[in-house]
Parts: structure tokens; C-alpha cells; sequence
């Protein structure tokens, strides 16, 4: 643990599978230019952290990243700011310390949010164009007239777009989506219609939102007040053919109404996240055709994983520098976030 005494310490606070993907060499060298990196292994991070964190002004966390011991926190300890190059800060213990302005935190989930964008706007399109269908159809015995014609796909400009939440990944599908020229409809109970005609969006309650889009995506925070929010009724009320995406979390879809709607084989899903993860083989859900499955993967790719290890390095420059953080959690905003 020894370290170079005219640079401040920065503990990384992650198991090194996780490290090195977010934290690859040139965002080490990025970290040694204003401050000396600490290697925190694996054995120690189950461990007691105390001997770690002591003098050290901040710290990096990440994916599976252990509780910090509220001792090592200003104003008795010495840490006062945690960088999270991932979303989430749950997991961290420090909720308390981060509402009360004890510490500073900062996170990389406007980075992640963009991958979750573009995944999203994905599934929307390899949904309407059928890619599934004609990919197989051209590896099986499928003819090339029968699979154009006969499963006709549908245009994005056409659909109206329902967006469930309109936080970081929100706002960016809202993005992503403007250009095709759909119809935009918004449910999220902190958006007014001064700030809905702003944005361009038809705000809308979940009842009317279910009822008349073709397509739905779900961003909406997992909270105590949004479990089980997207029930039953308001998938059975999805015009036929409709799409649910959910790149958020299982539990804001109320339990067994996902898989009971999609028995039916009126409407289709595009599911990301589970209420049990890994989803076990014996799911329902890997054997229904009406639904599209990923591994939780739509925040993951290689270029957010430098993206979030960069953009948590600068949040620890800039608060060495006394500068404004870029991605700061503000404390009234805290109890908000997933």
C-alpha cells in the first residue's frame, strides 16, 4: 500500500474483473497524471477497508464494488468524494452521508445512458423490420418471395412512441427518436405541460399511453413508489402487435403480468432485465416466440466501459482542482435515483 506521497492517494474500490474493463491502461495513465492510483485486491475488499482509505481524499467504485465504511467518510474520516464509474450508488452504503452533504458523490450514469439509448432504439427497429424473422427465414427453407412479402415489417415515422420516464436514458431515446418523425407521447409525474411543449412530447397518463402507442419503453426509476407501476391492465390494454421494451428494471412491471400478457401472443416484449438474473433455463420466457431477450447487457459495451472509468478520473481531477463536478448526484436530488 505504499504510495507516492506528493500526489494524493485514490483507492480503486473494485474487484479487478470489473477493473479491468472500466479501468484499462490509458485511464490509469489518465488517473497517474494528478494522483497515485491504489490497487485495492480482490481478498481486501471483503475485507476491512479502514487501512485502504485512510488519507485518502477520494475514491473509485464501480460493478461490485463493496459498502464503504462510514468511519473512512468526512467529516471523520478523510474521503470525500466517491467517483462511481458505474449508475447506481445503492449498493454503496453512503446514502445517508450523500443526502446529509456529508461527502460528494459522482457517477457515470448519463455515460451508461447512452449505451441504454441506442440499445433501446434498437430493439424498436428490429422489431418493426421483423430482423429476426428474415434472418432465420434465409437459413431455413423459408422462400425468398414468401419471407419479403409475407412478413412485411412496419415503419418507426408511422408508430407513436410512449417513453415511461423521461430521466438520463429517457431524454436520450427522446433523442434518438425525433429524427425518424414519429409521434412522441411521455408519461413521468415530474414533467409539466410547459416543459412537454418544450421538448416536443404529447404528455400523457399510463392508461392513454398503453392504450395508444404501438410501441412503449420503460425508464422510469426503481423505487418503493414505482414497483409494480406497468400492471396488468395496461399491457392487455396494448393495441395488437405492440411492443414493450423495458431496459430499466423487471421490477416495475407488475410480477407474473409480463408473462400472462405475452401468453397470449397479442403483443410482443423486448425484455433486458429480470426479476431473477441469470434468468434460469427453465423460464418461461426462453421458450415464447413473442419475446426478445438479452442478458441485461444494453448499458454494456466496450466503448461505455473507458467512457465510464474516463469520466469518473475526471470527476476525481476536477474535485482535486476545486473545479464543479461534471457528473455530481446532488443531495436533494438523491432520493430520486435508482
Amino acid at each position: 500500500m505504499t504510495a507516492d506521497r506528493t500526489l494524493p492517494k485514490v483507492p480503486i474500490l473494485m474487484p479487478q474483473i470489473m477493473r479491468l474493463r472500466v479501468m484499462p491502461p490509458p485511464v490509469m495513465d489518465a488517473l497517474s497524471l494528478f494522483a497515485t492510483p491504489v490497487l485495492v485486491p480482490d481478498d481486501a475488499l471483503a475485507g476491512d477497508l479502514a487501512p485502504w482509505l485512510r488519507d485518502a481524499p477520494a475514491a473509485i467504485t464501480g460493478w461490485r464494488s463493496p459498502v464503504i465504511p462510514a468511519a473512512a467518510l468526512t467529516p471523520h474520516g478523510s474521503l470525500g468524494l466517491v467517483s462511481h464509474s458505474a449508475g447506481s450508488v445503492r449498493r454503496l452504503g453512503i446514502d445517508d452521508a450523500l443526502q446529509s452533504g456529508a461527502i460528494r458523490v459522482s457517477h457515470a450514469a448519463p455515460v451508461i445512458a447512452r449505451a441504454v439509448a441506442e440499445f433501446t432504439l434498437t430493439q424498436m427497429l428490429a422489431h418493426l423490420r421483423r430482423h429476426r424473422d428474415m434472418d432465420a427465414g434465409l437459413r431455413d427453407d423459408t422462400g425468398w418471395d414468401p419471407l419479403r412479402d409475407g412478413k412485411l415489417g412496419g415503419l418507426l415515422a408511422a408508430q407513436q412512441v410512449g417513453i415511461v420516464g423521461l430521466g438520463y436514458v429517457g431524454r436520450l431515446v427522446l433523442d434518438l427518436l425525433r429524427p425518424f418523425g414519429c409521434r412522441i407521447a411521455a408519461y413521468d409525474p415530474l414533467l409539466n405541460p410547459d416543459q412537454a411543449r418544450a421538448i416536443g412530447v404529447t404528455p400523457m397518463d399510463l392508461d392513454t399511453l398503453f392504450r395508444e402507442c404501438s410501441i412503449v419503453t420503460l425508464h422510469a426509476a426503481d423505487l418503493p413508489a414505482t414497483k409494480g407501476m406497468i400492471t396488468g391492465t395496461y399491457l392487455q390494454s396494448m393495441p395488437d402487435g405492440g411492443l414493450l421494451v423495458n431496459t430499466a428494471r423487471a421490477g416495475l412491471i407488475q410480477p407474473g403480468a409480463m408473462v400472462a400478457a405475452l401468453r397470449q401472443g397479442r403483443i410482443f416484449a423486448a425484455l433486458d432485465t429480470f426479476d431473477a438474473e441469470p434468468l434460469p433455463m427453465t423460464d418461461e420466457l426462453r421458450d415464447m416466440p413473442n419475446v426478445y431477450l438479452s442478458p441485461h447487457c444494453a448499458g454494456h459495451t466496450r466503448d461505455t466501459y473507458v467512457m465510464q472509468g474516463l469520466s469518473a478520473v475526471e470527476e476525481v481531477r476536477r474535485f482535486l482542482a476545486g473545479q464543479p463536478l461534471l457528473q455530481e448526484i446532488r443531495p436533494e436530488r438523491a432520493a430520486q435515483l435508482a
